[in-house]
Order: C-alpha cells, then sequence, then structure tokens
C-alpha cells in the first residue's frame, strides 16, 4: 500500500487498537488503477467508500449534452466519496478518473459507520472532510455561476502560475479551445497576462 492508514486525515489521532479491531471485521479491499482508468462512474450508486492511498484522481461531471467539466483533482492521502455515502440518494455526481497510477482502498459503508460510531476522532475527522469538500464546492460554484471567463481564467493562474496546454486548460474550467483563446487574446490586449516561452503568465 502507497501510505501507511494513519497518515490519511480520516484516521488522525484515531484509536489504533480500536480500529484494527474493526478493521479486522470489515477488512475492505485492495485496488489498483492505471492512469486513465475510470474508478467510479458518475450516476453510479455510492456503497463504500474510497480512499486513495497513491497517486492522483480527477471528478468530471458530464451534462445531458455531453460536455465534460473538471471539478476537482485529489492527491493522496486523501479520501473520495466522502459526502454521498450517507445519503438520502446516495448517487454519484461525478464520474473518477484516475490521473495517474493509483492505489486505493475501498471500504463499505459499515466499516466507516462503525469506525465513526467507535471512535471520536475519527468522527470528528470525518466531518472535517465533509466541511471542507462542501466549502471547496461552494467555492467552485461561485467560481463559475458568478465570475466571467477571464476572471476564473485569472484565477487560475494565480494558483497553477502559467497556461502551458489551451485544450488541458479549456477542459479543466470547463470552456471550449475557442472561447479560452478569445479570453486570453483579450487579456493580452489589456495587458493582464503576457506570452512567454513557457506559456501565458499574468503581467
Amino acid at each position: 500500500m502507497g501510505c501507511e492508514i494513519y497518515d490519511v486525515p480520516l484516521f488522525w489521532g484515531c484509536d489504533r487498537e480500536i480500529v484494527s479491531h474493526i478493521l479486522e471485521k470489515f477488512p475492505g479491499r485492495f485496488t489498483t488503477y492505471r492512469k486513465g482508468e475510470f474508478i467510479a462512474m458518475q450516476n453510479s450508486i455510492c456503497r463504500s467508500l474510497f480512499i486513495l492511498c497513491q497517486g492522483s484522481v480527477y471528478a468530471q461531471m458530464t451534462s445531458a449534452e455531453g460536455r465534460e467539466f473538471t471539478l476537482d483533482t485529489l492527491a493522496a492521502p486523501d479520501v473520495l466519496a466522502s459526502a454521498f455515502l450517507f445519503g438520502t440518494e446516495n448517487v454519484l455526481p461525478v464520474t473518477i478518473i484516475a490521473n495517474s497510477d493509483c492505489e486505493l482502498w475501498i471500504v463499505s459503508k459499515e466499516c466507516v459507520l462503525s469506525l465513526i460510531e467507535e471512535d471520536r476522532a475519527i468522527l470528528h475527522n470525518f466531518m472535517a472532510v465533509l466541511s471542507d469538500h462542501s466549502l471547496f464546492l461552494s467555492r467552485k460554484l461561485e467560481q463559475f455561476a458568478l465570475q466571467t471567463l477571464s476572471s476564473r481564467l485569472i484565477g487560475y493562474l494565480k494558483s497553477n502560475r502559467t497556461v502551458q496546454n489551451l485544450q488541458e486548460t479549456a477542459f479543466i474550467l470547463g470552456v471550449t479551445r475557442p472561447s479560452l483563446s478569445r479570453a486570453i487574446s483579450q487579456l493580452v490586449r489589456q495587458g493582464v497576462i503576457r506570452k512567454t516561452e513557457t506559456g501565458y503568465v499574468l503581467a
């Protein structure tokens, strides 16, 4: 396994004796995925918690018209699908795809429930994970619903420093490449960004 389970935020500060006992009762399943493979599909029932032990994944949403949008990229160690496991309608709203070769530990809903019932630290950690993911989603919604493409592009550059691949960046921002090219050209004319040998950067 690519990481010790106690390195995963969900298990920080837990009682290892309690956890070991529960994991013997509900051992889970360890599996690997190659880069580009589908880990979970949009609209599938979420019956397990995915613990990312090694590698990175991205969450992609596809509209009824076939438009694709990358919601987030997550790197190990982290927990996937935590917000949907105990929902009234526990359906995954995204497809999870391996962004690199990955190792995952898949834990049943019953195991997670037992862990949070028996160990207060895990309960607090699980609530923190849910809160952090909810905050991220609300900020993402604000970014895409309220900001213009130019504002989103500037925000992307502040976080990632450079735009090297227009097609990849357009995919991440959920727009077409021509739309992104027009926004870049406009910002270049305004002197907000500039082109360098490595790509577009903030001026």
